[in-house]
């Protein structure tokens, strides 16, 4: 059984900000919790450096996070450069998909005089508190969708051959290549 823990996980947190602010504005108001699994795994033939998870609704009640995010810890600690490591974390949040809730518009709704319903069911005092609070509200379905592919193509674009397998497909394109300019 694989071990999980969070011990040194601030530095994947500073560079989640980093790559959220970057690149993916609608998760910096999702809940994201990260931890560290000792080894990558496999699936499928390909090594995951990252893998995300969504809170299950039967535990929403006891921990405030909307995703878990699990990376390889020699993975991670093998990436020598900071960019190695924004990568990782990009490729995970390009398998996670938000769709806005319709139920969720028009909130905070006013309900009686001071008082204003949120998305959640809760009943706030005071407008400007109201709306504070419903921005902090998740008002996103999930979706995480493994790529189609195994890379990325904005991911690729932003960060290179950043993984064996990608450096390979790089070495593959550009050897064809090649062969069709000597075609020519």
């Amino acid at each position: 059984m694989a071990d999980y823990h969070i011990a040194g996980i601030e530095q994947v947190e500073n560079i989640a900000q980093q790559v959220i602010q970057e690149d993916f504005e609608k998760l910096s108001n999702i809940n994201i919790g990260y931890q560290f699994r000792e080894e990558a795994r496999r699936s499928k033939g390909r090594v995951i450096y990252a893998s995300p998870k969504k809170m299950p609704d039967k535990l929403a009640n006891f921990i405030d996070l909307d995703l878990i995010i699990t990376i390889a810890e020699d993975k991670w600690n093998a990436a020598d450069e900071n960019w190695k490591k924004k990568a990782i974390i990009d490729d995970v949040f390009r398998t996670i998909h938000l769709k806005d809730k319709e139920d969720a518009e028009g909130f905070p709704r006013r309900v009686a005089d001071d008082r204003y319903l949120l998305s959640d069911g809760r009943k706030i005092r005071g407008k400007k508190k109201a709306e504070k609070e419903q921005q902090e509200i998740c008002d996103y379905d999930i979706k995480i969708y493994d790529h189609a592919i195994k890379a990325n193509s904005k991911n690729f674009e932003r960060y290179g051959a950043w993984r064996k397998d990608l450096e390979q497909m790089q070495k593959s394109v550009q050897q064809t290549k090649m062969d069709l300019q000597k075609a020519e």
